[in-house]
């Protein structure tokens, strides 16, 4: 697969941000992470984790074959709702001083709720970033955002069931599991898939936050 990452690509600069509607999405920050607003600039980044076969097999959306649909991506998808681009700290250099776009993380509605105030989790990262916790880290600080500063009563999330590592964010964030969802919806190789169904409610966000904190 060829790497289309250029390493002396400038990072997003305000004027990106500033011309993108996506640039209304608030810049976070984690022991490992930063997370902001995705602009036209970073489809480089995004084609190189998604044009892995993978990574979109597990999300549920198809893999990327062209710089052009990473660049959909970020306009049409990444602009709906908060959605963030996942960056490693580690990954800045001199040349790429704010870092590498490995995966995104965003709060989008929830197709099977009809209340505002209930938005899901989805997530999608990079195959050679898989197995350090970098995923859970960025869910754990979307959550936070979303209930703290969105105002949500509850946050849902659903994973296929043979997905064992997004099952395991899924529980290290807090999330109850509600049940599976049967023939939910065709998967990429055109087989029905059954979706497992999580939910997390402030009032038990609030909870395990005090015991984290007492």
């Amino acid at each position: 697969m060829d790497n289309h990452s250029d390493s002396t690509q400038p990072p997003c600069s305000e004027t990106d941000r500033l011309l993108d509607p996506v640039s209304t999405v608030p810049r976070l920050t984690t022991e490992r992470l930063v997370l902001r607003a995705f602009c036209l600039a970073d489809a480089d980044d995004v084609f190189a984790y998604s044009s892995d076969p993978r990574i979109g097999h597990d999300a549920g959306w198809p893999q990327h074959r062209s710089l052009d649909d990473s660049r959909s991506f970020i306009t049409d998808i990444a602009s709906q709702g908060h959605v963030w681009a996942i960056i490693p700290r580690e990954t800045a250099t001199e040349c790429n001083p704010e870092g590498t776009v490995i995966g995104s993380i965003g709060l989008i509605p929830d197709p099977a709720r009809s209340l505002d105030s209930v938005l899901m989790l989805g997530y999608a990262i990079g195959s050679d970033w898989w197995g350090r916790g970098f995923t859970t880290e960025a869910a754990k600080e979307v959550v936070r955002f979303g209930f703290e500063q969105l105002g949500l009563i509850g946050i849902s999330c659903t994973c296929y069931p043979w997905n064992a590592a997004s099952r395991r964010v899924i529980e290290k964030c807090g999330f109850s599991f509600e049940g599976t969802r049967h023939l939910a919806e065709i998967g990429q190789d055109g087989v029905p898939e059954d979706l497992l169904c999580h939910l997390l409610a402030k009032e038990a966000w609030e909870a395990s936050s005090e015991q984290t904190t007492a």
